[in-house]
């Protein structure tokens, strides 16, 4: 499990409160052990891409949401990149779950720039990120 350095999780979600915009929800295929299984997809091409997940979170009170993530850049994932980000948005869900769905939302955000930097290695801006509970 990688540990993300507390300045750049504590900067993220900070812009992200900031701004009053947080990341979209993506949807993927998830593993046979989540709770929370999310599957994402591409969309669109050049400066309309979008790779789109969709999912759950469990807030306060056991209420499940669904959720919408979208990501706007220009980066086409592959198979494998998009299984590596469904798995981190279902690690965080799983984590998370029963915690209020602002926190989680914020915190799916981060999780969706941390593999794209990370593990994915395409730069990508926290303001691309839009997630959305339904």
């Amino acid at each position: 499990m990688r540990i993300k350095p507390a300045l750049a999780v504590a900067s993220a979600t900070g812009a992200l409160l900031l701004a009053g915009a947080l990341p979209a929800s993506a949807a993927g295929t998830g593993a046979a052990t989540t709770t929370h299984p999310y599957t994402c997809s591409n969309s669109g091409s050049g400066s309309l891409h979008i790779v789109n997940c969709i999912g759950t979170v469990t807030g306060i009170g056991n209420v499940v949401k669904n959720v919408d993530i979208d990501v706007k850049d220009v980066n086409v994932l592959s198979n494998n990149d998009l299984d590596i980000l469904e798995t981190s948005l279902e690690d965080v869900a799983d984590v998370k779950a029963g915690t209020s769905v602002l926190v989680q939302k914020v915190d799916l955000a981060v999780a969706t720039v941390d593999t794209y930097v990370n593990k994915l290695s395409i730069p990508i801006d926290i303001s691309k990120v839009l997630v959305d509970i339904l």
